[in-house]
């Protein structure tokens, strides 16, 4: 038998033969059953097809378990159980050989590549560069990152991009922000904008770039200068701390990109769209000429102002041609990632595209990741928060305080991003098997130590293999290695739902089934070398497999702690 992914085989036979006995294209999904005395897997394909057929559930479900049965190697059984769910048990010797296969060679010839030869860009943090990164930037860098990786792991060409806003009135207040800090240095006086940037590194970097000119230059003559020296030292900011997550992008995309050739040519292209009630971008001379989306012809609540009749954008317009430009880069699959504060912005955006581009063309390539809020909660207390004020945690001041990289994206990707997230940093500073990130890690040093000692009893971890005996008969065992065969289709599923957290959720189960086969059975089993050899494998292959799975996350796999 050399069978390495039986789930997909029983997949595409399940489909076969409900083709070849009622004439019905049917796709067919396994999923793993809730009470594990069904088996390993299971389908419920017959519930979901009976009524086209015609027929009672638990009789299509006989006769796919007898054409399955007479033709499938690698089960042990398969049964009908409830109103007609086929649940699937795995032989020994298919979990044996998967598991020797993980050993030797890792995930790479069990996992799917369905991105294979395309192209991905995956945008996120994304925030404009007028201060420092902050807890929720650090959600955002962390699970963008992680899902970059995770499209990496399943064959994509993967891009990374940063969109950043260095114009507009934003960045006109931090410019003035700056020059209120610089005159201050000089001796003159000027008062920050009204909505300017409060935040002490604006005297950093005051004294910087006072450092560097002189105080020889004013307000607004020299604007231009003060807003320059503020985006570079912004970004610069902005690339160290994301450095020290190890996230580094391929592209910093400038808004000033777009403006004015192709902002001014979308505009062109939405004046030439009619929907049912009328254009779909108008001028309104009650409201001084500004230019609108008529969004609302379009089922979105409000109508939104492109372009004031100053001739400046508002940033949806920017976001629009943007988008236009990747779908113009012709990558297969594009992700935006952003906070839940971005949520309306990013469905007008949305809607904007589907008349340029049409809607097919977007939900065939356009993916959005939508993340909620990141609540630090010290002593069991929630830290208070407001970045207008200036009183934030730095994304550098959490990583500071938790005193981990690994622990800190362990902890955010431990959560859906739909869910809201209470990030405790008394845990996350724990270094006991609380923290689940040190859970996970001292399973692998466990697995590390078993292996150096079994080299000093004379055995090679490397080319240990099984013997014809089957002797992994312990219900821990079969537990292990039940949950290593899932790994590939599980992770699978993690890329294709743009979900890391699975990740986190897989090692968890991993670690907690090696833990307790480690405490219940001897590994080096004294007088018996081929059982020992047996679990050795067995050892070795978990331990590849928690590494690699910490590798898609981006996280140390210390072989000591």
């Amino acid at each position: 038998m050399n069978i390495l992914n039986l789930r997909k085989l029983l997949e595409e036979k399940l489909s076969e033969y409900i083709r070849e006995l009622w004439q019905i294209d049917q796709d067919v999904k396994l999923s793993e059953p809730r009470d594990r005395e069904f088996g390993d897997i299971s389908s419920q394909i017959s519930l979901t097809i009976a009524g086209k057929l015609g027929k009672r559930p638990r009789e299509i479900a006989s006769q796919l378990r007898e054409k399955i049965l007479d033709t499938s190697e690698g089960l042990e059984n398969c049964t009908v159980d409830g109103p007609g769910f086929l649940n699937f048990t795995f032989s020994l010797e298919y979990l044996e050989q998967v598991i020797l296969e993980l050993k030797n060679n890792g995930l790479q010839n069990l996992l799917p590549h369905p991105g294979a030869g395309k192209r991905a860009l995956v945008e996120f943090v994304s925030t404009n560069p007028t201060g420092p990164l902050t807890v929720g930037h650090c959600r955002q860098a962390v699970l963008g990152d992680a899902i970059a990786r995770l499209l990496h792991a399943t064959g994509w060409n993967v891009e990374r991009e940063y969109y950043y806003n260095d114009s507009g009135r934003q960045i006109t207040l931090l410019g003035q922000s700056l020059a209120a800090r610089y005159y201050s240095l000089t001796g003159r006086e000027m008062e920050i904008p009204e909505d300017g940037y409060r935040g002490e590194y604006l005297n950093r970097w005051a004294k910087n770039f006072l450092s560097e000119t002189g105080p020889s230059l004013s307000w607004p003559e020299d604007e231009k200068r003060f807003i320059s020296k503020a985006l570079e030292e912004a970004m610069t900011w902005i690339e160290e701390d994301l450095k020290l997550l190890g996230i580094s992008f391929d592209r910093y995309f400038r808004e000033t990109e777009l403006i004015p050739e192709k902002t001014e040519a979308v505009i062109e292209k939405m004046k030439n769209i009619k929907t049912d009630k009328g254009p779909f971008v108008f001028n309104d001379p009650e409201t001084e000429n500004k230019l609108w989306l008529n969004l609302t012809a379009l089922d979105r609540p409000e109508d939104r102002v492109i372009k004031r009749s100053d001739g400046r954008y508002t940033y949806r317009l920017p976001d629009i041609a943007y988008h236009v430009d990747k779908f113009e880069r012709n990558y297969d699959l594009m992700v935006d990632i952003f906070g839940s504060d971005h949520l309306d912005t990013s469905r007008d955006v949305v809607t904007a595209l589907y008349e340029l581009l049409g809607r097919k063309t977007v939900d065939k390539k356009l993916r959005i990741v939508i993340h909620q809020f990141v609540t630090l909660v010290r002593a069991g207390q929630k830290v208070k928060m407001s970045t207008r004020k200036a009183n934030y945690v730095t994304l550098r001041g959490l990583v500071d305080e938790v005193g981990s990289v690994d622990v800190t994206r362990y902890l955010f990707l431990t959560r859906k991003p739909g869910a809201h997230m209470d990030f405790d940093l008394d845990l996350a500073r724990s270094q006991s098997e609380d923290n689940p990130v040190y859970y996970i890690q001292y399973a692998f040093a466990r697995i590390n130590g078993v292996l150096r000692n079994a080299i000093k009893e004379g055995f090679d971890p490397d080319t240990v293999s099984f013997s014809p005996d089957r002797l992994l008969d312990d219900p821990r065992e079969r537990e292990l290695m039940r949950i290593l065969e899932s790994v590939p289709s599980k992770i699978l599923a993690a890329a294709e739902s743009l979900e890391p957290h699975r990740i986190t959720e897989i090692m968890a189960g991993i670690a907690t089934a090696f833990h307790s086969f480690y405490h219940h059975v001897r590994i080096l089993q004294a007088g018996s070398r081929n059982l020992t050899e047996a679990r050795l494998v067995l050892t070795s292959a978990t331990g590849r497999v928690i590494r690699e799975l910490l590798e898609i996350l981006g996280i140390n796999a210390p072989e000591r702690m």
